[in-house]
């Protein structure tokens, strides 16, 4: 991730247990930017919480029925 005044950074991903369907990976990490920016997270929280939602995403099949509830979210992301 790269900041507007250039300072760069990386976000570790999330590891899958097996990719069903790319379709609405890249819409699910877009959701989780936009609503964690919304929410007030920094730059670099709201990348982990898309990388999340990304990953949660390719598990499933279709482009929006993987998309996770906020406990399914945090469940995902905490462990």
């Amino acid at each position: 991730v790269s900041t507007k005044d250039g300072e760069g950074y990386m976000v570790e991903g999330y590891k899958v247990e097996k990719v069903v369907d790319t379709v609405g990976a890249g819409d699910g990490f877009a959701t989780g930017v936009v609503t964690g920016l919304m929410e007030g997270l920094t730059l670099s929280e709201a990348v982990k919480r898309g990388t999340a939602i990304g990953a949660i995403q390719v598990m499933s099949r279709g482009d929006n029925e993987g998309l996770p509830t906020r406990q399914e979210l945090k469940t995902f992301m905490n462990r």
